[in-house]
């Protein structure tokens, strides 16, 4: 089962991270990639079975939602390749925030794993979840500066 992971750490509190990321419907934080995220259906972004459609393409459900652990998962549903339902299937990816208590930041891990044979969505993913990460980061960055 193929899978990436990527973690970096947030020069802020883990609740005001978690603040600016836990609604589903929200990726405002992540403008270099994430240029529309579309709520699909009546559903709150905080609601298990939300949908969402980013740039127009990629098609989302909320499968699991812990405000208490600051955790998010989700399913991938339908998207371009290499990520399409024709190059992998059952694609589950789960945003992860934990505390750093001795310096009030936030550790911040971001995974996918799906079915496939084929190797492209690696690092197609890879590099998605690098860069959604490091928009994630700045947020906080220009914050504190």
């Amino acid at each position: 089962m193929p899978s990436v992971y990527n973690s970096i750490v947030i020069n802020a509190p883990i609740e005001v991270v978690w603040k600016r990321i836990s609604d589903f419907h929200d990726f405002s934080w992540a403008p270099s990639i994430i240029k529309q995220c579309e709520n699909v259906g009546s559903m709150g972004g905080t609601s298990v079975g939300a949908k969402r459609l980013l740039n127009g393409s990629f098609l989302d459900t909320l499968i699991a939602y812990s405000s208490l652990d600051h955790r998010i998962t989700y399913s991938i549903d339908n998207a371009p390749p290499p990520i399409s339902p024709e190059n992998i299937r059952n694609y589950v990816g789960d945003l992860h925030l934990l505390p750093i208590t001795s310096e009030g930041k936030t550790f911040v891990e971001w995974s996918g794993r799906w079915e496939s044979n084929e190797t492209e969505a690696i690092k197609f993913m890879n590099d998605m979840y690098i860069k959604l990460l490091e928009d994630l980061a700045a947020q906080f960055n220009s914050m504190s500066s």
